[in-house]
């Protein structure tokens, strides 16, 4: 499944729209691509928009690129991504300050071949 880049901030960049599962079922959000990032973390909004209770996530201390850690609470949630729907581990933290969801390598990259087409601008899920 092939993603167009999306303009933001004037850039384009590898964002996608994925829906995850919540406990009032699927809703769907924009996270940017990062194959520099372990772990998928979205805001805390979203995990509040998913009826999730941030503190009984498995609480982690990652490392962000400046060398400082940020705190974010681990969960295993149903994510969809082209037509599979698998489990994967999502974060969500207060800490993230750069304005977008973050999808990570953790459970998505293991999944999938992802392929960035920066002349194209596409990102690639096969």
């Amino acid at each position: 499944m092939k993603f167009p880049y999306v303009r933001e901030r004037g850039k384009f960049l590898p964002i996608i729209t994925i829906p995850l599962e919540g406990t009032e079922g699927w809703v769907t959000f924009d996270a940017f691509v990062d194959s520099g990032a372990s772990y998928s973390i979205f805001r805390a909004e979203v995990g509040d928009i998913l009826g999730l209770e941030a503190e009984k996530g498995e609480k982690r201390y990652i490392t962000v690129g400046d060398g400082s850690l940020m705190i974010v609470y681990m969960f295993m949630l149903n994510i969809q991504i082209v037509d599979e729907i698998f489990e994967a581990s999502i974060g969500f933290s207060k800490q993230l300050g750069i304005g977008f969801n973050i999808l990570g390598r953790k459970d998505i990259f293991e999944r999938f071949r992802v392929c960035f087409d920066e002349k194209d601008r596409i990102v690639e899920f096969i």
